[in-house]
C-alpha cells in the first residue's frame, strides 16, 4: 500500500476591502470544466474514463449544495508521477469583518441555516465578530468561494486549476470499489475541487510576504474549548462551536508536511492529507458540513445526524498527489 500525500499552490491576486454585499446570480450551483489539450493527450485512451471520473466527483458537492453560482474549473494532466494532483486557484485578501459579515448574512439568509451554520455564528460559535487572529493577520478567500458567499457575482472566469498526473494507475470508477496498487481517481478530483472551492489553509504562514495569513477554515481551528488553534502543528481540530465539540483533527503540517487544513490519518476520507493505494475514500458527513459552514448553503434538508455529529460515509470518493518519499 503506497501512502499518498498532497500539497497546495496558491496563485496571489490581492484585492483590499472586498465589500460584503451579497450579489447572486440566478443559476443553480455548478461545476464547469475545462479539459485542457494536456489532459486529453496525457490520459490519451483514458481521457474519457478520466473526464467521467471528475464529472462523478464534481456531482457530489452540485447535489449536496445549491448556491446559485457557477464554479469554473480548468482540469489539466501531466505525465509521469511527479504529481498525483494539486489544485491552483487565486486568493484575495478581506478584512475579517467584511467576511464575518459575509458568512453572517449567507448562513442567515433564504438559502442558508443549516444547524451547522447557525451555530457557527451563534452565541458560543466558532465565527465570531472580534477578528481570530487579534487583528495580527490577513485573511484570504478563494475565487470560488466569494462568489458562495456573494462576494462576486457568478460569472465565466476561471476559479482554479486542478492538475493530476497520469504515470499512476487508476481506478476511474469507484462504484465497485479500487482495485489494489491503483488510485481512486474520482477521491483525487474530489479532494482538489473542494480547495477550490475554498477547503484551504494558511494557518498563519506567507502569502506574497504577508505573514501572518489566515483563511475563514483556519478560524474554525481549535485546540479545545474557547481555545483557538491557529497555527499549523499537531492538536487542532474542526469545531464549529469555539473548541467545545472538536469534530476532527487536522493534519500535523509542521510535522508531517502535506496541507494544514486537511484531516489527520485515520478512517478513509475524502479529504484526508495521507491516505493509500486500493481504497475508496468517501466524501464523508463531517466533509459536507465543513464546506456548509464555509458558505455551501444544503440542497435538500440536512440528516439528523448532520450538525454535531460526522463520520458517516456518504457513497462517494476522495484522495490526491505526490507520492511521499
Amino acid at each position: 500500500m503506497r501512502k499518498l500525500s498532497r500539497r497546495l499552490v496558491w496563485s496571489l491576486i490581492v484585492v483590499l476591502g472586498i465589500a460584503a454585499s451579497p450579489v447572486y446570480a440566478t443559476t443553480s450551483f455548478t461545476i464547469n470544466p475545462t479539459f485542457t489539450a494536456g489532459f486529453v493527450t496525457n490520459f490519451g485512451a483514458n481521457a474519457i474514463a478520466a473526464e467521467n471520473a471528475f464529472n462523478a466527483a464534481a456531482a457530489i458537492f452540485t447535489g449536496a449544495f445549491d448556491n446559485p453560482i457557477a464554479v469554473n474549473i480548468t482540469v489539466n494532466a501531466v505525465a509521469g508521477t511527479g504529481t498525483l494532483g494539486a489544485s491552483s486557484t487565486p486568493v484575495f485578501s478581506i478584512a475579517w469583518s467584511s467576511l464575518d459579515a459575509a458568512v453572517v448574512a449567507n448562513d442567515t439568509g433564504p438559502l442558508g441555516g443549516s444547524s451547522a451554520q447557525l451555530t457557527s455564528i451563534g452565541p458560543g460559535g466558532s465565527i465570531t465578530a472580534a477578528d481570530p487572529s487579534g487583528g495580527a493577520g490577513t485573511f484570504w478567500i478563494t475565487r470560488a468561494d466569494r462568489k458562495a458567499l456573494g462576494l462576486l457575482a457568478s460569472d465565466g472566469a476561471n476559479d482554479g486549476t486542478i492538475t493530476v498526473g497520469t504515470g499512476f494507475s487508476y481506478t476511474f470508477n469507484n462504484s465497485g470499489g479500487v482495485a489494489p496498487g491503483t488510485i481512486d481517481l474520482e477521491g483525487v478530483f474530489a479532494h482538489e475541487i473542494s480547495e477550490v472551492m475554498g477547503r484551504i489553509g494558511i494557518s498563519g504562514g506567507s502569502i506574497g510576504g504577508i505573514q501572518p495569513s489566515y483563511t475563514l477554515l483556519d478560524a474554525l481551528s481549535y485546540s479545545g474549548a474557547g481555545t483557538r488553534g491557529l497555527g499549523n502543528g499537531a492538536g487542532n481540530f474542526f469545531s464549529i462551536d469555539a473548541g467545545t465539540h472538536l469534530l476532527k483533527a487536522f493534519n500535523n503540517q509542521a510535522g508531517l508536511g502535506g496541507d494544514s487544513r486537511d484531516w489527520a490519518s485515520g478512517a478513509n476520507d475524502a479529504f484526508n492529507a495521507f491516505s493509500s493505494s486500493g481504497v475508496v475514500n468517501g466524501v464523508t458527513l463531517i466533509d459536507l458540513e465543513e464546506m456548509n459552514v464555509l458558505g455551501y448553503d444544503l440542497a435538500t434538508p440536512e440528516p439528523a445526524t448532520f450538525g454535531l455529529v460526522g463520520g458517516v460515509l456518504v457513497a462517494v470518493s476522495f484522495l490526491r498527489r505526490r507520492l511521499r518519499k
